[in-house]
């Protein structure tokens, strides 16, 4: 969720949720014992530098989509509803010209207009426990205890990659460093009853390795489960994500759990009105929907990854040079309604023309983009260049400044004046100029990587629907009878709770 070059990693990982049925499901039997949605939501960084408020925010947002019937089992941080465990980041006053300046020189760019960072606990009410393997353990066994309706699982915090590089196995992370890798995860799935469906909606950096879990043992080496299972994942098993920031205002949240979950319940995380999701026209918007919407419009590094998407992978292994020689009119035709929409849409954002988009997809996706890391690493270069002399000369006049430790206040105050002088009369313009052309350079760069994202989203969705028409044409009937039931799931509904009907509460 990384809206300005200036923080580019303030986004990494974010999430969010909403109540999801499974097929087969009508919403109109939510109160009937055996069809009573339960839900366990597990958030919260694994430390307290990276316990942003995105992610707490989420919870809120996910336990507020919920039926207010709806049982829950909530999961944060260290588990204390009092305790100051919450990141936020305030804007610091602006500074005058030559404290800017300074602190452009002597603590670099990120710091030259300062942010506070502050604490504060959480606004979740009651909490269940912390975000551990001890109490996820008690969740799932919390989901044994209740009925045999469908259950939800929601994750929203950091992942990261397996510390054995298998990427099939990546993990969760837990409050206290702890983890939790898609085989765990699989393994408390395989403990409920058969008949549960489950719906898994993870937002974290990697976290695409958890479609894993529709094979037994998360292993996807091994038989598909026969559970009905529909996941959703905010990137591929080798991508970080966006979502993570100290940043409060959520109307500027950009990442896949906001969009997906406006799409599913028409309106945003700040209560504004979505339309254009209900592809098929049929009056409704199923998840496939959603997620649909999500890869075509999502301005942010996301590429979101469905269990479909992950499931033909393993079950069709058609080489990618034959995949993407398919003509695009016949890719549309083989597509959903929502399918095709997203498909055209980012065909259009990437400016893509002709029979043969799939192929030129695939080769810019193949040759990335390089222009934007170039012209960044020049303008970088050029403002270390601008930089130096004034930092030594600086030194030169006032030694302490090059030492390491507090500066007086006399020196800063001396430095800083000298530094208003030179602003005042010019001495400073290539300097300032140096920053703002770097400032010109990271925003390019950024905006790269948004195409690039919109690329391998194009690609990986015309992956996945060529795929699934040669499941269908020549795969055996037992892979094809997986795939649909899978499809089946994803297509499933979400309800238009009252919540959604208003704005949601949002931290001030």
């Amino acid at each position: 969720m990384r809206r300005t070059p200036i923080a580019l990693f303030r986004l990494s990982l974010v999430a969010t949720l909403a109540a999801l049925l499974l097929a087969g499901m009508a919403w109109s039997t939510v109160g009937a014992a055996s069809t009573t949605l339960r839900t366990l939501i597990v958030g919260g960084g694994p430390d307290l530098s990276h316990n942003q408020v995105a992610i707490e925010r989420n919870v809120f947002y996910v336990s507020k989509l919920l039926p207010p019937s709806s049982p829950r089992f909530t999961l944060f941080a260290d588990g204390d509803a009092t305790t100051e465990t919450v990141l936020f980041e305030e804007q610091a006053k602006v500074l005058p010209p030559g404290e800017r300046i300074f602190n452009l020189l002597f603590r670099g760019r990120g710091q030259s207009e300062p942010t506070v960072r502050r604490y504060r606990a959480p606004q979740l009410g009651r909490l269940d426990g912390p975000s551990n393997t001890a109490s996820i353990a008690r969740g799932f066994e919390w989901l044994r205890q209740q009925d045999s309706g469908p259950v939800l699982l929601y994750f929203t915090g950091h992942g990261s990659q397996s510390r054995d590089r298998n990427l099939d196995n990546n993990d969760y992370d837990l409050w206290g460093g702890q983890r939790l890798a898609v085989r765990d995860l699989a393994a408390h799935i395989a403990s409920l009853p058969a008949r549960v469906p489950v719906t898994l909606v993870m937002v974290q950096c990697f976290s695409g390795a958890f479609g894993n879990v529709l094979f037994e043992g998360g292993d996807p080496a091994a038989a598909p489960v026969e559970r009905k299972i529909a996941g959703f994942f905010a990137a591929p098993r080798e991508r970080t994500a966006a979502g993570c920031t100290p940043e409060v205002d959520e109307a500027e949240y950009h990442d896949f759990t906001s969009y997906f979950f406006a799409a599913l319940s028409g309106r945003d995380r700040v209560g504004r009105k979505v339309t254009g999701s209900d592809y098929n026209r049929d009056g409704r918007v199923g998840m496939d929907e959603a997620y649909a919407y999500s890869l075509a419009h999502d301005v942010s590094i996301d590429v979101p990854v469905a269990t479909s998407d992950v499931f033909l992978r393993r079950a069709v292994t058609t080489v990618n040079e034959e995949i993407f020689r398919t003509p695009y009119s016949q890719a549309q035709r083989w597509a959903t309604p929502a399918q095709k929409a997203a498909l055209d849409a980012l065909a259009k954002a990437l400016k893509l023309t002709g029979e043969d988009r799939l192929a030129a997809g695939y080769q810019r996706m193949v040759t990335g983009t390089q222009e934007g890391d170039a012209e960044m690493r020049d303008a970088r270069a050029r403002f270390n260049e601008a930089r130096a002399p004034v930092r030594q000369e600086l030194q030169e006049r006032w030694p302490e400044l090059g030492q390491r430790g507090v500066i007086a206040v006399a020196v800063r105050e001396a430095a800083v004046a000298e530094l208003t002088r030179r602003a005042d009369d010019g001495r400073l313009k290539p300097l300032l100029d140096a920053e703002e052309a770097l400032d010109q350079a990271a925003e390019k760069q950024y905006e790269a990587e948004l195409e690039d994202a919109r690329v391998l989203r194009f690609v990986r969705l015309a992956k996945s629907i060529v795929l699934a028409h040669q499941l269908r044409e020549n795969g055996n009937a037992a892979d094809r009878a997986v795939l649909e039931r899978i499809v089946t799931a994803d297509s499933a509904p979400f309800p238009p709770p009252a919540a959604t009907t208003a704005a949601l509460p949002v931290l001030r």
